[in-house]
């Protein structure tokens, strides 16, 4: 809990400051803006899985969409749909997004965020046991194992975040404990719109690390066991050059999560050194809460740079729009010729 005393005769800048990067204004802007430039990026990749991924990697088409969907469904969460204002170290906060306008309770807008992440959770666990699936597929123990596991997985993401939305505190309360240990309210606070989703944001935290830390064992599991099938399949059902395709499609798909997921680590684990010394500043939150709303498109940017086909797709694209804005023929740009993923 909270030691009440933490902030007796202590004095914050915070107070009266009226900088621009610690209003909501600011948030609102730049994530809504952020939101409307990442739509296109988001269409644009999921064009690509589907109509540019090459048959020889058609198994991998519809779980890689999913977990693009999730992704930059997640985004869209963040920049449009609830654009959360929150004043970490406190769990607290409000929502400045376009589901308040249509009068959607703030607990359900949290509800909603926390449940989004953890299914993208749960997809990115798919995209990797579908690769171990493709090695497998003959496996009648694994095939018959696996609907109920799917079934577990999506009960568990819905489910996981419940006791935090259940446990949600009675808000006249929660608001006075933290008047109480507050120095002050921040000129920038609408004290009025606030909403307190969790006085002891330590337990939060420990719950969504437990989630995480499960998924990358299983997540771990499943390339490990795929690599190691891959090296089985090698002139028994497969060619070295088809097993070269998986591996080097597995690699990349490392990668296209690794990138994202190294930009995340900074602004998380600046809310998990905020929520353990009850540090506040702000600027430092919303720029946080902005990096977590692009993973979605930098997901996105290196899926395309990263694999193959829509990289090479990429490249055609825009040589023919650069004919095009010089006035040059685009009739002689012939079709992809590219039939690797990676």
């Amino acid at each position: 809990m909270f030691d009440v005393n933490y902030f007796k005769n202590q004095t914050f800048d915070f107070c009266t400051s009226t900088f621009f990067l610690y209003s909501s204004d600011f948030q609102r802007l730049f994530l809504h803006y952020f939101g409307f430039i990442a739509i296109p990026v988001h269409i644009y990749g999921g064009y690509c899985i589907i109509f540019q991924t090459p048959r020889s990697m058609k198994s991998v088409k519809w779980s890689l969409m999913y977990f693009h969907f999730m992704s930059c469904f997640l985004d869209l969460g963040f920049s449009f749909l609830t654009t959360p204002y929150i004043f970490f170290p406190a769990l607290a906060g409000y929502p400045l997004g376009v589901l308040k306008d249509f009068g959607v309770r703030n607990q359900d807008q949290l509800y909603f965020i926390l449940l989004l992440g953890a299914h993208m959770v749960v997809a990115i666990i798919i995209v990797f046991e579908n690769r171990l699936l493709i090695m497998i597929g003959s496996n009648k123990y694994w095939n018959w194992f696996r609907r109920p596991w799917l079934v577990v997985h999506f009960l568990v993401a819905t489910i996981f975040f419940l006791p935090t939305y259940l446990m949600i505190p009675d808000q006249e309360s929660a608001k006075a404990f933290f008047t109480q240990i507050s120095p002050c309210i921040p000129v920038y606070v609408n004290a009025d719109l606030v909403f307190v989703a969790v006085i002891e944001t330590r337990f939060l935290l420990r719950w969504a690390g437990t989630l995480f830390l499960g998924a990358f064992l299983e997540i771990w599991t499943f390339a490990y066991l795929t690599d190691r099938m891959l090296g089985k399949q090698i002139n028994r059902t497969m060619s070295v050059r088809t097993v070269e395709l998986h591996r080097k499609f597995q690699r990349a798909f490392i990668v296209q999560l690794l990138i994202p997921i190294l930009i995340l680590m900074i602004p998380v684990a600046y809310v998990g050194v905020s929520c353990f010394t009850f540090y506040h500043n702000q600027a430092i939150n919303n720029i946080a809460i902005i990096i977590l709303s692009s993973h979605g498109f930098f997901s996105t940017i290196v899926m395309i740079c990263i694999h193959a086909p829509y990289r090479e797709f990429t490249m055609l694209v825009f040589s023919v729009a650069v004919r095009f804005g010089h006035g040059e023929n685009t009739s002689s740009v012939g079709p992809l010729g590219s039939h690797i993923v990676t």
